[in-house]
């Protein structure tokens, strides 16, 4: 069976602030499954939101390599 200490771990695991975590463990203690799937799917969109930005930042950082290999190389010719 899952407590609400394991849940709340999991959740930390999942970079969940402690807010978000009161409020997920609250709704599970209290039986409010409908509200706890709302704000882990809450949770969930952020930490996606946060993925994409970093691989918005990798995107750019590639393409600076690029341009820099590619400018690199010209100059060697």
């Amino acid at each position: 069976m899952t407590t609400s200490q394991e849940i709340a771990e999991n959740l930390r695991d999942a970079g969940c602030n402690e807010q978000e975590i009161k409020g997920i463990v609250d709704c599970f203690c209290n039986g409010e499954e409908r509200d706890m799937k709302k704000l882990i799917g809450e949770c969930r969109k952020k930490q996606l939101a946060r993925l994409h930005d970093s691989q918005r930042c990798i995107d750019r950082l590639d393409f600076l390599s690029y341009q820099l290999e590619k400018r690199s190389g010209e100059a060697a010719k």
